[in-house]
């Protein structure tokens, strides 16, 4: 991991992801590029040629001000962006996304993180990205990142995504446990089956990065997510998003969804 964007507006969500950030660039040896996308779309060109312009300047000096502060206090290489556009900011931070290692964004609360999974916003563009991005909830301060706990139904997909996630823990030298949601309705065939399973992952995955892997019984999947996470408080979830039709999408979808309602800690999404 090399280069890292952080999206701001300035508010104060976006300062603690700024923050976030910064440490993580120090920890990892990253430069870190703060983005500010300044929207033309409804803009006059009276006030384009006015004060338009002294806004984008004051929005600069703004941003370029904070940025050599942010790599003052972190010791960090740390440069500033600010974009005047007349296309979607969603699409603005998509396409820069895509020439960065990382993208850490703020969240708010329950509402971004639902409005990532299921919404049509900023969010749901980055998620089109394969940029991988981690979103920080508000007043979330930044701290080691050694244990990650990655939730994904490899029972059901036969398969398992890991391979950007794999480059994020190395580089921080973290471990990763995978976590299988089984019915709370015990089966032995399914049982054998993931026993099976993850044997198979297990040779599939090099030597320099194994894999640990723990099982929960429950009807409730995104309540038994998060309450494992709460019990053993690992230092971030991950998940992946992947490419699915519309009938499929619906039943992963919800259980993301459903987690994103109730989290208050690091989530790290990648594409499959």
């Amino acid at each position: 991991m090399k280069n890292i964007l952080c999206p701001t507006d300035f508010s104060s969500t976006s300062l603690d992801a700024i923050a976030y950030a910064a440490k993580l660039a120090q920890v990892t040896h990253s430069e870190l590029t703060l983005l500010n996308v300044q929207s033309l779309f409804d803009v006059t060109p009276v006030e384009i040629l006015t004060g338009k312009q002294y806004s984008i300047k004051a929005t600069t000096d703004r941003l370029h001000a904070q940025c050599r502060e942010v790599g003052k206090v972190y010791k960090i290489v740390c440069t500033a962006e600010v974009e005047p556009t007349y296309r979607k900011l969603s699409a603005v931070i998509r396409d820069k996304a895509d020439h960065f290692d990382l993208v850490v964004m703020g969240s708010n609360g329950p509402d971004d993180l639902y409005q990532f999974f299921w919404g049509t916003n900023t969010y749901n563009a980055l998620a089109k990205s394969r940029t991988p991005l981690l979103l920080i909830p508000e007043s979330y301060l930044y701290g080691e990142i050694k244990h990650v706990l990655y939730a994904f139904d490899y029972l059901r997909e036969r398969k398992l995504p890991i391979g950007p996630l794999q480059n994020f823990v190395k580089t921080l030298n973290g471990e990763v446990t995978v976590l299988q949601v089984m019915e709370e309705a015990y089966s032995k065939k399914a049982d054998e089956d993931l026993k099976e399973l993850q044997f198979i992952l297990q040779t599939r995955q090099p030597d320099d990065f194994p894999l640990k892997y723990t099982t929960i019984r429950s009807d409730d999947v995104a309540g038994s997510i998060n309450q494992y996470i709460l019990e053993k408080k690992p230092d971030l979830l991950a998940l992946c998003s992947q490419n699915r039709n519309f009938i499929e999408s619906m039943y992963h979808k919800s259980v993301i969804k459903d987690i994103s309602t109730i989290c208050d800690y690091p989530v790290f999404v990648f594409r499959e």
